[in-house]
């Protein structure tokens, strides 16, 4: 981001992802304790018979808390694994995760009953015309904005990448299996909401209603299992897609008193103290807010491409990312580009109407704010992305240009290579200190990953 923003002003970037980080590794650490939960209930189901001293107004029981404690010290020693080493466990979880959500979706079919489908699938209230087109354009807007966050967090697994192409395919395949998750989850939820009285989009919630209607010991394992491989699908994406992330965000800000392992600590400790069983209390606003945040992460993603496909030309002179003042071609101005500030407030002011109206629809705006803001996952990119490359056009970074035109891509790449290269001579070096001059050696050595740029 700093090719971008400058060496200060990428701080705004890095501290939007921080935020994001801590939320959802509360969040999914409070659903990863439903599924202990759960798991604790199949086993004992008298845990639910344990006097409740929590208030209501908290949105949770004590069993329930018992569940995020568990999942919770669970945690802490992965905390301290590297991304590489969780990649067997994420396997289990995607491949078990599958697997019970194929088994779900096949029972609750097959043992519907005549009653049929819920009305998620069956409704009399059906849209037509241009309210459908747009409710069509709005679920293809939120599932692009689920991944955002995600886009964003990319670089902090790319540099392990073996080589450039690695992530590509991985990448163009993610979409497909996502979709079918959905369209299992909507099929298993249909075929149970006449059932249990009421569409269960938890799965926690699922589980326990299972387990309530047949309290029988093949129900219960069932019931335990699904759990299981669950709440480790939950505890690997969450090590991984927040604890991982946040730490290293961290670090880039703050690289003399955090790593990235203190980093994820601190991640874990915020998580926590941010109360998230309060968040999900009220879960639809919570939900419509942390969905319309793509109104501020998109631009991100859109200036970025702006600056390393157009602007940059994927010409980048590594060195100066790490260097301040005005011999570094991305200094800008007093170390932030305002070309960048005016793109992104400019790709971020006119989706505002339709988003606040998202969170509180008693706001009212016009037909055409809200119909912008379900598609600021595509606006969001592109119109920063324009006015990037115009603003360059209009006003451009002289020392920029003269380096772009004076070395190829390829020579460009060698240069980050030679630098890279040199760090990890570095770092050999400082194996063979004591650890205290390990430490102390450790924040001087400047690391040229694709995270920081």
């Amino acid at each position: 981001m700093r090719i971008s923003w400058g060496f200060y002003g990428s701080a705004f970037v890095v501290l939007n992802r921080i935020l994001l980080s801590i939320v959802w590794f509360g969040v999914q650490s409070w659903q990863g304790g439903q599924m202990a939960y759960v798991c604790i209930r199949a086993i004992w189901p008298s845990i639910d018979r344990i006097p409740n001293t929590i208030p209501a107004s908290t949105g949770m029981t004590l069993p329930m808390f018992v569940g995020f404690i568990v999942f919770s010290l669970v945690q802490v020693p992965f905390l301290i694994i590297g991304p590489g080493r969780l990649r067997y466990m994420l396997h289990v979880g995607a491949i078990g995760g599958f697997i019970c959500q194929l088994v779900l979706v096949s029972w609750a079919g097959g043992t519907k009953g005549p009653q049929g489908f819920g009305e998620i699938l069956d409704s009399t209230n059906k849209l037509s015309g241009s309210d459908a087109g747009w409710m069509f354009v709005l679920g293809i807007g939120s599932t692009m904005s689920s991944i955002t966050a995600g886009t964003l967090s990319i670089g902090d697994y790319a540099r392990f990448a073996r080589k450039r192409s690695d992530g590509i395919w991985s990448q163009g395949m993610g979409a497909f299996p996502a979709w079918i998750a959905n369209v299992i989850g909507m099929l298993t939820i249909a075929a149970t909401q006449k059932r249990y009285g009421s569409a269960l989009w938890s799965v926690a919630s699922l589980l326990m209603a299972i387990q309530d209607a047949d309290p029988s010991s093949k129900t219960r394992v069932g019931v335990f299992f699904c759990a299981f491989v669950f709440g480790i699908t939950q505890l690997v994406l969450n090590i991984s897609g927040n604890s991982f992330c946040g730490g290293t965000d961290m670090s880039a800000l703050f690289p003399k008193y955090i790593n990235i392992r203190r980093g994820q600590a601190l991640t874990a400790i915020l998580g926590t103290v941010i109360n998230p069983w309060y968040l999900l209390s009220g879960a639809l606003v919570f939900i419509s807010v942390l969905s319309s945040y793509v109104v501020f992460l998109q631009p991100f993603v859109g200036i970025a491409a702006a600056h390393y496909f157009v602007i940059q030309k994927r010409r980048l002179k590594v060195p100066d990312l790490y260097i301040t003042g005005k011999q570094s071609i991305y200094w800008y101005d007093f170390g932030v580009n305002w070309r960048t500030v005016l793109a992104w407030l400019v790709g971020v002011t006119p989706h505002m109407p339709g988003m606040v109206h998202s969170v509180n629809p008693k706001l009212p705006v016009t037909a055409g704010a809200s119909h912008l803001y379900y598609i600021a996952s595509i606006t969001g990119f592109f119109i920063p992305f324009t006015v990037s490359i115009a603003l360059d056009y209009l006003v451009p970074v002289k020392v920029q240009k003269d380096f772009i035109q004076s070395v190829s891509i390829r020579e460009a790449q060698d240069i980050a290579s030679e630098m890279a290269e040199s760090n990890e001579k570095s770092a050999e070096g400082v194996a063979h200190l004591s650890p205290d001059r390990e430490s102390s050696v450790e924040h001087k050595i400047p690391e040229a990953n694709s995270h920081s740029v």
